[in-house]
C-alpha cells in the first residue's frame, strides 16, 4: 500500500550578502551557509557594498552595526533613502539593547528586518534562522483583501497619506456620515465576548470608508474632534434597539482632551449611559497622552464622568512619560496595553520585560487589563500565562459595522457565552 509523506516546505537557496568589518566572521558565516546550501557574498566595505547591492539584489542582508566609521545605521538610512527594499538581519556584538534600537530605526524607515542576531551567538542562533526564513512561504508576506469591499486600505505613514479638506470634513459631519464601528474585547482566557470598542469611520459620498486615520488628523488640527465624537456617539445610540440584540457587558468610547477640557464630554457620557440602560455600560477610555496632561479641569471631569456611572480606562498605555502620576491623580480602573507591546514582545526580550512589569504593575493597583493589538495565537497563549484578562485585536476580529457586528457575535441563550475565537474573522 502506497503511503504518502507528509508534504515539507522546500527549503529556497538565497543569495546572501553581508556587510561586516570582520574577516574571522566571514569565514564563520562561510561555514554556516555551505552547510545550509546558501551562497555568501560578504563585503568589509561599505563603498563595495553599495555597489554589489546596486549590481545583483541578494535575497538576504547580514548587516552588521559596529563599521567603523559609517556604521551599520548609516546602511540603513541609504537602503530607505534609494528605495531598496531588502530583507535584513541585523548583527551586532555590543548587546541586544542596541540590535532592538537598530530593528526600531529600520522598520522606521520602512526597511524590513527579518531578525536580530548577537555576534556572540551566531553560530547557535543565525542556522535556525536562516531555515525558518529559507522555508517561508513567500505568500505570508501577501496582505489579506479589505474584510468588507468599501472598507479603505491602511493608512500610509504620515508623510504620504493624503488628508480630507475640513470643509469636506465639516460637511460629513452635518450629513451623519461618521459612522460607529465595533471591535470585540473578550475574555483573553476562553474568548468570550465581554464588550466592544466603538471606533469612528468616516463614509464619503461615493460609499467609500475611511478609518479614523484618515479624518482624525483632520479633525485635531481645525478643532473638529468635539463634533466627530458628538456625532459617532449620536449615530451609535441610533443603533440602540440593534445593540440590545448583543449582550454586552460594555462598550467603550474614546474621549479626546478638546471634549474633556470644554465640559462636552461629561455630556456626552452622560447621554450614553442613559441611551444603553438596560443593554450594557459604558466605559470611556482616555489615552495616556490626555491623561498626563492630568488639568484640574481634566481632573474633574474624570469624577464626573465616574459618578455619570462610566467608568474609567487609561488607553495605549505605555507610550507616554508621566503615566505613573496620571494613575494616581485620576479614577482608572482598567490599564489598556498599548499595541506596540503586544507586537514586539517576541522581537525583544526588553520589551517582553517592559510588557510583563507592566502587567505586574497593573495587578498591583487592582486594575484589569486589556491587551490590544493581538493577532496571534502565540501571543494570546503568552498573554495569558503572564495573566492578562482581556483581549482586543485582528484575532477575535477586525472593527466592523454593528449590523455585521451582531450577525458575528449573536445574543447568548440560555446564559452561554459568545465566543469570539468562534466568529472571529
Amino acid at each position: 500500500m502506497h503511503q504518502e509523506t507528509p508534504n515539507t516546505p522546500e527549503k529556497k537557496r538565497m543569495l546572501i550578502h553581508c556587510l561586516d568589518d570582520e574577516p574571522r566572521v566571514e569565514l564563520l558565516l562561510q561555514r554556516i551557509l555551505d552547510a545550509q546550501g546558501h551562497e555568501l557574498r560578504f563585503d568589509s566595505s561599505v563603498k563595495d557594498f553599495k555597489a554589489a547591492v546596486a549590481g545583483t539584489t541578494p535575497d538576504l542582508i547580514l548587516l552588521d552595526l559596529g563599521l567603523g566609521q559609517e556604521s551599520g545605521i548609516d546602511v540603513i538610512h541609504w537602503l530607505a533613502e534609494h528605495d531598496l527594499v531588502l530583507p535584513l538581519v541585523l548583527l551586532s556584538g555590543r548587546g541586544d539593547s542596541l540590535l532592538d534600537t537598530a530593528r526600531r530605526v529600520a522598520e522606521g524607515h520602512g526597511v524590513a528586518v527579518r531578525g536580530v542576531v548577537n555576534k556572540g551567538r551566531l553560530a547557535r542562533d543565525l542556522p535556525a534562522l536562516l531555515d525558518e526564513l529559507s522555508a517561508a512561504d513567500p505568500s505570508n508576506d501577501i496582505k489579506p483583501a479589505p474584510a468588507h469591499e468599501d472598507e479603505a486600505p491602511p493608512p500610509l505613514p504620515n508623510a504620504r497619506r493624503s488628508y480630507l479638506k475640513p470643509e469636506s470634513l465639516q460637511l460629513a459631519i452635518s450629513q451623519g456620515a461618521i459612522l460607529p464601528f465595533l471591535q470585540p474585547i473578550v475574555s483573553i482566557a476562553d474568548g468570550t465576548l465581554s464588550g466592544a470598542e466603538v471606533l469612528a469611520r468616516l463614509r464619503l459620498p461615493n460609499g467609500r470608508i475611511l478609518d479614523a486615520g484618515y479624518f482624525i488628523p483632520v479633525a485635531e488640527a481645525h478643532n473638529l474632534l468635539s463634533p466627530v465624537t458628538e456625532s459617532l456617539l449620536d449615530r451609535l445610540l441610533e443603533k440602540r434597539s440593534q445593540l440590545a440584540e448583543v449582550a454586552l457587558d460594555f462598550l467603550a468610547v474614546n474621549l479626546s482632551a478638546p471634549c474633556l477640557e470644554d465640559g462636552r464630554g461629561v455630556e456626552l457620557v452622560r447621554s450614553l449611559v442613559t441611551g444603553l440602560e438596560g443593554i450594557c455600560t459604558v466605559r470611556t477610555e482616555i489615552t495616556e497622552s490626555v491623561a498626563t496632561q492630568a488639568t484640574q479641569r481634566i481632573q474633574a471631569t474624570a469624577a464626573h464622568i465616574k459618578l455619570a456611572g462610566a467608568s474609567l480606562a487609561i488607553d495605549d498605555f505605555g507610550t507616554g512619560y508621566s503615566s505613573l502620576r496620571a494613575l494616581a491623580e485620576l479614577p482608572f480602573e482598567t490599564l489598556k496595553i498599548d499595541t506596540s507591546f503586544v507586537n514586539e514582545m517576541f522581537d525583544s526580550q526588553k520589551t517582553l520585560n517592559l510588557l510583563r512589569a507592566i502587567i505586574k504593575f497593573g495587578h498591583g493597583l487592582g486594575l484589569q487589563l486589556v491587551a490590544e493589538g493581538i493577532e496571534t495565537e502565540a501571543q494570546r497563549e503568552l498573554l495569558i500565562a503572564e495573566g492578562v484578562d482581556f483581549g482586543q485585536g485582528f484575532l477575535f476580529g477586525a472593527p466592523m459595522p454593528i449590523d455585521e457586528f451582531i450577525k458575528r457575535f449573536p445574543q447568548r441563550q440560555l446564559g452561554d457565552p459568545v465566543n469570539a475565537l468562534a466568529y472571529a474573522l
